[in-house]
């Protein structure tokens, strides 16, 4: 089985492939470091199965996953990131992942994944552990953005909101996390698990 690496850590891929070299069946066509190179390579080599992470330097991960899967329609996308979320885990199988795995996962776990995940039944880090707090999708964009450290005048301009939906939005977000202004929200956000501060995820 043919496999690609895309991951910006290049002492993690080198690793990883190291080790999925010396398994009888698995072979590493190639690695990437970046969301440009790692869609480069997805076009120019055959490969059944591609892992790679969400934080990029230059590209969505997520978009990686649904390029991955436009490419190489019948290849396997494993995500391994050291962000594990819930609602990550919902937007990489959602763009066809076909596991989701935090890069603390043992290799036997990974090497299972790599080999006999599937669509319909998609692999997920049984550490997840989904938050009480529930936002809706558009409530997540919002949050990201904040996270970020923009204000509801440059979310709205980043999301191609109005600025009375977005402060409708922070608002909800607010409530639902029972915060008084919307750095505590992100501070509670973070301490939930829902987003990682300074993250686009």
């Amino acid at each position: 089985m043919s496999l690609l690496l895309i991951d910006d850590h290049r002492v993690f891929t080198d690793s990883l492939a190291l080790s999925l070299d010396l398994e009888p069946d698995l072979c590493c066509v190639a690695t990437a470091q970046t969301a440009r190179d790692g869609l480069a390579k997805a076009a120019a080599f055959h490969f059944d199965a591609a892992v790679a992470d969400l934080h990029l330097p230059d590209g969505d991960g997520i978009d990686v996953i649904a390029d991955l899967r436009r490419l190489r329609p019948a290849a396997r996308v494993i995500v391994l990131t050291a962000h594990p979320r819930p609602d990550l885990a919902d937007r990489a199988v959602a763009a066809g992942a076909v596991a989701f795995l935090s890069k603390d996962t043992g290799l036997q776990r990974i090497l299972t994944a790599i080999r006999t995940a599937d669509a319909t039944r998609p692999t997920v880090d049984r550490r997840i552990h989904r938050p009480q707090v529930m936002l809706t999708p558009r409530e997540y964009d919002v949050l990201r953005q904040l996270a970020q450290g923009r204000d509801a005048t440059r979310c709205a301009t980043e999301l191609g909101l109005s600025v009375y939906t977005t402060r409708d939005h922070i608002k909800a977000l607010m409530g639902k996390l029972g915060a008084r202004t919307q750095l505590e929200a992100v501070i509670s956000a973070d301490r939930l698990g829902l987003i990682s501060i300074g993250s686009r995820y």
